[in-house]
């Protein structure tokens, strides 16, 4: 069954190529659009791009600023089936999660032909992250001791260079992949708190370089507007 939705799929976009006019690389001054993570074939869905609000603005000819923008937030409450409540405990204790990922980058297209136009760019890419649970001095698990609290926060930023090419199937839509070399560090801290006071203590610092495929293989839908 889904290899015959695929098949379906495939026809019914080559048709619509066929059919269509021959559509051009949109890269002039003051263009922009709206960016999509894109599954595969078999997964067919518009999703959040980079993790976040994906949008492209062409600056000048062939020049254009990408930007990607994610928040997350969460909060988990439990409660203390304890009953009566012992002195020094809570009566319930809450888990909160948050994240902020900022990734602008700039591409130039160095090559067109027909519908399809090569560009390389760079990037650079800043998450944050935070967790805190109340209740716990000793880490993120549940915990219903009062005045007592466990931090853990992370910092990741990058750099990467870019390599891509951009497919205008239809006019003011577009599907493009690419390939990055990137290098990121990671560091962070915990903060363990009671009544007495606090201790923070610095986490592991890490790095690595890498080239590959971005957004995990998935293709970038993009809308012109």
């Amino acid at each position: 069954m889904k290899r015959m939705l695929i098949l379906g799929f495939v026809l019914v976009l080559s048709a619509a190529i066929a059919l269509a006019a021959d559509p051009k690389p949109i890269a002039g001054k003051g263009d922009k659009a709206l960016l999509f993570d894109l599954g595969g074939l078999a997964t067919l869905a518009a999703g959040n791009y980079g993790g976040g609000l994906g949008a492209k603005y062409f600056i000048g000819s062939d020049l254009a600023l990408r930007f990607s923008l994610g928040y997350r937030t969460s909060s988990q409450t439990d409660k203390n089936t304890q009953d009566p409540l012992p002195a020094g405990r809570l009566a319930e204790s809450e888990l909160t999660s948050t994240a902020f990922t900022i990734a602008p980058a700039i591409t130039y297209n160095i090559a067109k032909s027909s519908a399809v136009a090569a560009y390389v760019g760079g990037m650079v890419s800043v998450t944050s992250s935070k967790d805190k649970r109340e209740g716990n001095n000793a880490g993120l698990g549940v915990g219903f001791d009062a005045g007592e609290s466990y931090r853990e926060s992370t910092t990741t930023w990058g750099f990467a260079g870019i390599l891509g090419v951009e497919w205008f199937p239809w006019e003011n839509i577009s599907f493009s992949g690419e390939y990055r070399l990137g290098y990121s560090h990671s560091s962070g801290e915990t903060e363990s708190s009671t009544t007495a006071g606090s201790v923070t203590v610095d986490g592991p610092s890490t790095w690595q370089i890498g080239l590959g495929s971005a957004n995990s293989a998935a293709l970038t839908l993009a809308v012109y507007f």
